[in-house]
């Protein structure tokens, strides 16, 4: 079986790898996470080729696949492949645990468990009930579960879009007092798994175009000279401003591949913020909004703004014109990068958000990708990017009014806040400007203290020092 195994695998590498293509997407925030040692890696099912995306999504390891009894009367060929493979026999009449325990015996042996917790193929374009046979092997071997989800589009010319998510650990509902049997953890667990699931299949089919059969086509503004100096900026960015990129909630690294369009939000201390953010978001062909002022005053930074597709805003009234340019761009589907407070702000307080953003992503029914730059804009000086989970306005109930447009920037103000706070936590001291001053702040105002109880002292000793 051994043999057979590998004779399998090697010859089958290169025609799956051609055959069926998959993009794979780490829904995770932290990114140091590794799926390291034994895991269970549980998969929805769209198809019977849904085995092979699995090995392609995650090579190395063994790993063994739970597979109902029914497939074993099919004929003896396919019993002697799904046996040399690695397969776990399930009795889906009786439920009985001799899967189970089978299942936690290669967990043991450092392999990996793939299940596809339905039990079937799904076949209305939604997740069927989740059986608990992932979450009792989790349970009882204290081996995590991967949740991941797909899109199921396999075959020649298309991509199987594999979404990845973070590690659930079953020590959580261990330690829960009110969950007394396993059976109730069980339960628990398992549906807490399939909430995750949905979780990426809504964040799949909200934000990405291939969930409509379509793809995502070059905009008329992303010429050649829009991909060239694009990317020929990037090495530069990369040399002078040594980015580093991180992230807020588990959905915050899918936001960077999501091509139906976003607001994109943000901090803004100084004036190449926006190149900044064009790089963060490069895998998509961003436009950004720019004051109209500026580029007619300098022409060379006027037709560079052009190039890069930006919409320039009248900044002396309410400009309808460029606000109709975004709400059409947002319905096709094109990324806005806009700076919320207006103009550069040098302090470290966020001041008074404007009302666009929120104004376009209620009327269009697109998120918003809240951004944090944390930065010294010094040459050669690290810049860290905090990229936070998208804000869906229209989930939240806002409609079109100043009251929801409030709302809007006063979740969007905490959301940056949020992100500035693991900003900072992640920086590093000696690199920080910010707690620098800080500490400097609170030095002095130690000093203080000690001086007024020094006098305080003084005082009542009538002038003697103790």
């Amino acid at each position: 079986m051994f043999l057979v195994r590998w004779f399998l695998i090697l010859n089958s590498i290169i025609p799956a790898l051609i055959l069926f293509p998959i993009k794979k997407i780490y829904l995770r925030k932290d990114k140091k996470e590794k799926y390291k040692g034994p895991v269970i890696i549980s998969m929805n099912h769209t198809s019977f080729l849904d085995y092979i995306e699995a090995l392609l999504a995650f090579p190395g390891r063994r790993k063994y696949v739970l597979v109902g009894a029914q497939f074993y009367a099919y004929n003896p060929v396919l019993t002697f492949f799904l046996k040399a493979m690695g397969v776990i026999r399930v009795d889906s009449v009786t439920g009985n645990m001799d899967a189970v325990n089978k299942a936690v015996e290669v967990l043991n042996k450092g392999h990996n468990i793939l299940i596809f917790p339905e039990g079937h193929i799904e076949t209305e374009g939604k997740l069927l009930e989740y059986k608990q046979a992932a979450a009792l092997i989790s349970l009882s071997s204290g081996a995590p579960i991967v949740p991941v989800f797909h899109n199921g589009r396999i075959g020649p010319g298309k991509r199987d879009l594999i979404f990845v998510g973070s590690l659930m650990y079953p020590d959580t509902y261990m330690c829960r007092e009110d969950l007394e049997s396993l059976s109730d953890r069980a339960n628990v667990f398992t549906s807490d798994l399939q909430a995750r699931t949905e979780t990426y299949r809504q964040f799949y089919l909200n934000n990405f175009m291939i969930a409509d059969g379509k793809k995502l086509k070059r905009p008329k503004y992303a010429s050649f000279l829009y991909v060239f100096m694009k990317y020929t900026a990037i090495p530069g960015i990369k040399i002078l401003m040594r980015p580093k990129i991180s992230y807020g909630g588990d959905l915050a690294r899918g936001t960077r591949y999501m091509d139906k369009g976003m607001v994109i939000v943000g901090n803004h201390s100084w004036w190449i913020d926006s190149a900044l953010l064009y790089y963060v978001f490069r895998r998509v062909y961003c436009r950004s909004l720019a004051a109209k002022d500026v580029a007619e005053v300098n022409k060379s930074w006027g037709f560079f703004e052009k190039t890069m597709g930006c919409v320039l805003l009248d900044r002396s009234g309410f400009d309808w014109n460029a606000l109709k340019i975004m709400i059409n761009g947002l319905k096709e589907h094109e990324p806005f990068i806009i700076f919320p407070e207006g103009h550069m702000n040098y302090d470290d307080e966020l001041i008074e958000f404007q009302k666009g953003p929120a104004m376009l992503s209620i009327y269009t029914h697109r998120p918003v990708v809240p951004v944090y730059i944390h930065t010294s804009y010094k040459l050669f000086k690290p810049t860290l990017f905090v990229v936070g989970d998208p804000l869906e306005f229209d989930k939240a109930g806002l409609v079109t009014d100043n009251e929801s447009y409030e709302k809007a920037n006063e979740m969007m103000r905490e959301a940056i806040y949020k992100l500035k706070r693991q900003a900072i936590s992640e920086t590093k001291p000696q690199m920080n400007s910010y707690i620098r001053k800080i500490r400097a702040e609170m030095k002095e105002n130690l000093a203080k203290i000690s001086a007024e109880i020094e006098e305080v002292r003084s005082a009542k000793n009538g002038g003697k020092k103790d």
